[in-house]
């Protein structure tokens, strides 16, 4: 995993959180920034978006690609029994929310949600936008604290071996170039 990356600047930077399941919403409509109070992740990402001064959104299965300051509310749509819905909302909502942001980096992280199937219907959408993808972690917050410091690494610009390096699980790193 020689691969290098970067450096890149804070503003071809996305921090991207899964969203959380129903039990992690709000009950009613709420910023997206704080829509998930039991879905930490989506709190650590945002916080370190803002720490690190680079975008932050959302990508959820019932409203698409969020920003922090949108309103939603809540919803139950497992991706794994709406793949065509989710599919459809996310070709409309992806490119609106990331146009500006042709060759940029995602940072994914899916925090409770599986991160299959989310790579598989948003990588096409991201690839036509030429945005390259970075994920990491698994469920139960594993290395979620990692987030600004593989951040700064890529700034300063990196290898997936020394990103790899930090990571308390390196075998769920993956990168897809937006090629």
């Amino acid at each position: 995993m020689k691969t290098a990356l970067g450096p890149i600047k804070k503003e071809q930077l996305i921090l991207c959180s899964a969203d959380a399941s129903p039990d992690s919403q709000r009950k009613h409509p709420y910023s997206a920034a704080d829509f998930f109070p039991n879905g930490k992740w989506v709190g650590a990402l945002r916080n370190s978006a803002h720490t690190l001064g680079c975008k932050f959104v959302i990508l959820t299965t019932g409203h698409g690609l969020v920003e922090p300051d949108d309103t939603i509310s809540p919803y139950d749509v497992p991706i794994e029994s709406y793949p065509d819905k989710v599919r459809a909302l996310w070709e409309s909502t992806i490119p609106r929310v990331l146009e500006k942001h042709k060759n940029s980096l995602m940072i994914f992280y899916s925090g409770g949600c599986p991160r299959d199937p989310y790579i598989e219907i948003a990588m096409p959408i991201l690839r036509s936008l030429g945005i390259s993808l970075l994920s990491f972690g698994r469920p139960m917050m594993f290395d979620v604290n990692k987030i600004e410091q593989c951040s700064r690494m890529l700034f300063r610009g990196t290898t997936l071996d020394e990103i790899s390096s930090i990571l308390r699980l390196p075998e769920r790193l993956e990168f897809y170039f937006n090629i």
